[in-house]
């Protein structure tokens, strides 16, 4: 019946998306190399997984691993880094409204992943305009890389001729309702992540005076949708600082090193887990709105010289 329809298809979403976003961090584990001890094995399985998801997966690779050595660096960084502009613009003032950043966060949700490997939007100010899908844009990539570039293409041409194939068997509107939707909530997982994981208003970013590979990978904030979601993401909320530390480690093994190192490290460590109406997961998103609406453009602070948000 049509009334069951409809909670059906948003439950099969909900957790189609979610399921997939699992998949692409184990993915994203190939990349780093710590999902088996072969990388061959690593980046067979990480191309076809992410290849299946429409991620390019070796220029991914490539520009991942320099968020990885420059993390939080305020012109050489590869993920949400921010502007250094005027806090007080007309711009910057409505982005931090209520109707600006419901808008700012409508686009992360829908075009967000896509104008990040089109243009490189949100990556280096110096590489915006460049494509990850271009095996010549050299602010991302060697001319060495390039036929890497290549075979993500084709690994993304492939999976779209096996939808446009799906398309004609099944039809295109099974098809979105089968695979685009929770694709494009794999999209959202992905990219709000990242954003909340190296986005606080107390963790600086760092221009190149005072950028150091560790300060880099401390800027880093351990956030958890709750345990039953952090083991289906396998822990990339939960365990990311450590992660930044050893991008190697599998990710078992960095939920298990984590409270050592928080013990370690300190005050240099960070975590933030909230609870909105009882639940972690919706304390989580609604701690995305917030810093959404809050953390957008930084500037320098006049006692240690980090730059913070404003």
């Amino acid at each position: 019946p049509t009334w069951a329809m409809a909670i059906a298809w948003p439950v099969y979403w909900f957790y189609a998306g979610l399921v997939g976003t699992g998949l692409w961090v184990l993915a994203h584990e190939c990349g780093h190399g710590g999902f088996t001890a072969s990388q061959t094995v690593n980046d067979i399985t990480g191309f076809i997984v992410h290849s299946a998801l429409l991620t390019p997966y070796f220029s991914w690779q490539i520009t991942h691993a320099k968020h990885h050595r420059r993390t939080n660096h305020l012109t050489d960084g590869e993920s949400w880094v921010p502007s250094a502009g005027n806090p007080t613009s007309k711009r910057a003032i409505w982005y931090k409204t209520h109707a600006g950043t419901i808008f700012r966060i409508a686009l992360v949700w829908t075009i967000g992943w896509w104008v990040y490997l089109i243009n490189n939007d949100t990556g280096a100010r110096k590489n915006k305009g460049q494509s990850h899908f271009d095996p010549n844009a050299r602010g991302l990539f060697a001319a060495k890389e390039a036929w890497k570039v290549r075979a993500s293409n084709a690994g993304m041409v492939a999976m779209l001729g096996v939808l446009g194939y799906a398309c004609q068997v099944f039809g295109v509107r099974q098809m979105v309702a089968l695979y685009l939707i929770p694709q494009m909530i794999v999209n959202i997982y992905l990219t709000c992540i990242t954003f909340m994981q190296h986005t606080h208003e107390a963790v600086p970013h760092y221009d190149e005076k005072e950028w150091t590979w560790l300060r880099g990978g401390l800027a880093t904030v351990d956030r958890s949708m709750g345990v039953w979601f952090d083991r289906r993401l396998h822990h990339i909320t939960d365990s990311h600082v450590c992660h930044h530390l050893f991008s190697d480690m599998p990710f078992y093994g960095a939920k298990a090193a984590t409270p050592s190192i928080a013990e370690h490290c300190g005050k240099y460590y960070r975590s933030r887990v909230s609870t909105f109406c009882g639940s972690v997961y919706l304390g989580f998103w609604r701690d995305f709105y917030w810093t959404m609406k809050s953390c957008l453009v930084v500037g320098q602070d006049g006692v240690d010289h980090f730059w913070y948000f404003k």
